[in-house]
């Protein structure tokens, strides 16, 4: 198995034709790139999402699958991190601004699978249950709660439904908003004056009229996916992993046989695995280095 650490900035170190049409040009972030014992290429690159991306080649991959940091929910101790604006707004347009190089990077023919969940505003910072996606969930003190948000304290935000119409108004193409039913998920018991939460929105968005999408992968589930919210194990990092289930739906779904996949928000890794183990060419982009360390790793044993 081949593994090595590339500089980003020299076309001579392409491992493969499918990872040499996704090298950056210029850029100047740490690149990790491998061959699977199937010989399927994978690259991991380190740095903020929306300037790798910019490096990327137009229309060069068939699908895209990820889940950003979700707004105020977790502190990844990361400068520059996504998910920690001073307001709404904010954070909207810091999502739809990836998404924008997202676009220009999906094949003509490709779908994106965006993965969001809402935040309650409690005016305290205050997290209401347990989250065993995450350790590292605040508590205290933000930064948003000395001014508010300009909404009312205890409302759903409505994270997922603002950055999906921001992005319907830049030219993307919402063909389904689809239910994830987090099957067995831990319930909420500090909040006993509302119905516990046991869904997200995993958001299917086209950039044209016709792209690839095989319906009978999706078997009798539709737009609502009951896919058990149980992510792999992740060692000591903190991160926020969705299940292998889920990834595996989406490119069952929405991406060809072989074809390229990223991730610009990799965290643990679960997409580039999943595809890589599914025989495509990956992509992973975090801004967090121990993210990215492991996962070279997981990619390296696959």
């Amino acid at each position: 198995m081949l593994v090595s650490q590339v500089e980003s900035t020299d076309a001579e170190h392409a491992l493969a034709t499918t990872v040499d049409e996704m090298k950056p040009r210029g850029a100047t972030t740490n690149r990790w790139a491998g061959f699977s014992t199937a010989g399927c290429a994978w690259s991991v690159y380190h740095g903020d999402a929306r300037e790798v991306l910019r490096t990327l080649a137009d229309e060069s991959f068939n699908c895209v699958v990820t889940s950003p940091p979700y707004y105020w929910q977790r502190n990844y101790g990361v400068d520059g991190q996504i998910g920690q604006e001073a307001t709404i707004d904010g954070y909207v347009a810091a999502i739809t601004a990836v998404m924008a190089e997202v676009r220009r990077i999906l094949a003509r023919d490709g779908l994106l699978f965006l993965n969001l969940g809402d935040t309650y505003y409690s005016g305290k910072g205050e997290p209401k249950g347990k989250d065993p996606k995450s350790k590292s969930r605040r508590f205290g003190l933000r930064a948003v709660d000395a001014s508010g948000l300009g909404v009312a304290p205890k409302t759903t935000i409505g994270i997922p439904w603002r950055v999906a119409l921001s992005m319907i108004s830049r030219r993307w193409v919402l063909r389904s908003p689809i239910v994830w039913h987090r099957e067995g998920c831990i319930p909420e018991p500090s909040a006993q004056d509302r119905p516990w939460r046991t869904h997200e929105y995993i958001f299917m968005f086209a950039k044209s009229r016709r792209y690839y999408f095989k319906r009978e992968a999706l078997g009798e589930e539709e737009d609502v996916w009951s896919i058990p919210a149980r992510p792999r194990p992740t060692a000591d990092i903190r991160t926020a992993p969705f299940p292998d289930e889920l990834v595996q739906r989406c490119l069952d779904t929405g991406c060809p046989p072989g074809g390229s996949v990223l991730d610009p928000f990799a965290g643990s890794g679960t997409t580039t695995r999943v595809a890589l183990m599914s025989n495509r060419p990956a992509v992973g982009i975090d801004l967090n280095g121990d993210f990215c360390q492991y996962m070279v790793a997981q990619l390296s044993g696959i």
